[in-house]
């Protein structure tokens, strides 16, 4: 009888999608990580993370994951939906 299949989580699929291959692949992200470190510790931001500047917006209400359970919700960053229940200590 055959097996079904795995189902992985989406988070066990994107890091398996992430694993390296192979060992020149390997070498190749250990290489262009360190380059990144030594020029955060040289104090330079490297071209590949420098982001373009945004117009900043004033912060408001918008559609931001639930805290809890991470399904969409209208509301303030930091929000919860109607079905999680309050955290320990009464915060919202």
């Amino acid at each position: 009888m055959p097996r079904p299949p795995i189902r992985r989580r989406p988070w066990e699929a994107d890091l398996a999608a992430r694993e390296a291959r192979t060992p020149t692949e390997a070498a190749d992200r250990a290489r262009r990580g360190r380059a990144l470190v030594d020029a955060a510790l040289a104090g330079e931001a490297p071209a590949e993370t420098t982001t373009p500047e945004r117009p900043s917006r004033p912060a408001g209400y918008e559609y931001v994951a639930c805290v809890g359970c991470y399904r969409p919700v209208y509301g303030l960053p930091g929000s919860r939906c109607d079905a999680c229940t309050p955290p320990p200590g009464g915060n919202s």
